[in-house]
């Protein structure tokens, strides 16, 4: 999903407590509009305790595909503390997965076929994750580095000890606001991924501060990316007074689903 330049606390848990007020984000994706496409669901909740450098955050996700949905309850809790070049923390997120998977709603033609003789399926299990995020002392300039589900206890929906059924995913990404003559200001970020039997994929985003209007008053950002294999992300935010935000991303497909 695009929507990680919303609220990094989606790919890192060392992103909790990050502001020093306690941050709500809604997301959902549905964008494909064909039959079995994938669509999410996203609440989470983050802020710094007090009198403590300690972080806490909830997250909670629905991801369905075709007849298999996946939800997720995942707690993170992060360590804060400030270096000389800037604030640094190190997070640690547990969770628990619910997988289903609507086998007797397929047509499929190989009755033999092992996978479908089982019928529905409907498992859970454990997961553990890590990650550091870094933002210097101006604020300005960011990065982190995260493996939210290094650990997961599949095993019952493995097909072999060895396959993991849950992939591992590990995150690597940064970021600035750079001040420009024009008066505009610009947000340069680049996320790298790498996932366990896939190529890596790499994001690089720009976004510009298209309006603002006095300190802690209405902004309006307007971003555009590219990732690999031909993908081209617009977006727009608006945060507005009271810490509330609005965002939209849309992907444009360079081939296949887009074309279709």
């Amino acid at each position: 999903t695009s929507q990680y330049n919303f609220n990094a606390e989606v790919l890192n848990p060392a992103y909790a407590g990050a502001h020093n007020y306690v941050q709500t984000s809604v997301m959902y994706r549905n964008q494909w509009s064909v039959e079995g496409a994938p669509t999410t669901q996203v609440l989470c909740a983050d802020g710094l305790l007090k009198k403590l450098p300690v972080g806490v955050g909830l997250i909670i996700t629905t991801d369905r595909i075709g007849v298999t949905i996946e939800r997720t309850i995942s707690a993170d809790m992060s360590y804060h503390f400030r270096t000389r070049l800037g604030k640094m923390s190190f997070g640690l997120r547990g969770g628990y997965v619910g997988y289903s998977a609507e086998i007797d709603e397929l047509v499929y033609w190989d009755e033999g076929d092992p996978v479908y003789e089982t019928g529905n399926i409907k498992e859970g299990f454990l997961t553990l994750g890590f990650g550091a995020f870094f933002s210097a002392t101006d604020g300005r300039w960011f990065g982190g580095i995260s493996i939210p589900n290094y650990y997961a206890k599949d095993d019952v929906l493995r097909s072999s000890p060895d396959v993991r059924f849950y992939k591992r995913h590990v995150y690597a990404y940064g970021g600035g606001i750079v001040k420009t003559g024009w008066g505009i200001e610009l947000k340069p970020s680049m996320l790298i991924r790498a996932t366990g039997g896939a190529p890596i994929s790499t994001d690089i985003n720009l976004h510009a501060l298209l309006m603002e209007e006095g300190p802690g008053g209405t902004q309006v950002w307007l971003g555009l990316g590219y990732r690999t294999r031909s993908v081209t992300v617009a977006s727009i935010e608006i945060a507005l007074p009271h810490n509330l935000r609005f965002g939209y991303a849309y992907d444009f497909m360079g081939s296949g689903l887009q074309d279709a």
